[in-house]
């Protein structure tokens, strides 16, 4: 379930929640910055829920292909937190 570069403990905030909404989302503990949604178990139902999760709570303009082109939780959470600071 871990992959990529990233696959440390979750310290930034978003990672945080952003682990929070893809667990809800999952149905399993998503606790390393590693974790990639699709070898997790993830589907595109599943994916949708979760973008639309991070849609609402930062008001993002995203859609399930930021999620398909960035499965690992750590490089998908830097991407919304890049988003959050250039709105």
């Amino acid at each position: 379930m871990t992959a990529g570069p990233r696959a440390g403990e979750l310290t930034e905030p978003y990672e945080r929640r952003i682990a929070e909404i893809w667990t809800a989302a999952l149905g399993v503990p998503v606790t390393t910055a590693g974790h990639d949604f699709f070898a997790g178990g993830g589907d595109s139902f599943q994916a949708a829920l979760a973008t639309a999760q991070v849609r609402r709570e930062w008001g993002l303009e995203i859609t399930v292909q930021l999620l398909i082109d960035h499965p690992v939780m750590g490089d998908f959470a830097d991407r919304v937190a890049q988003f959050v600071e250039e709105r």
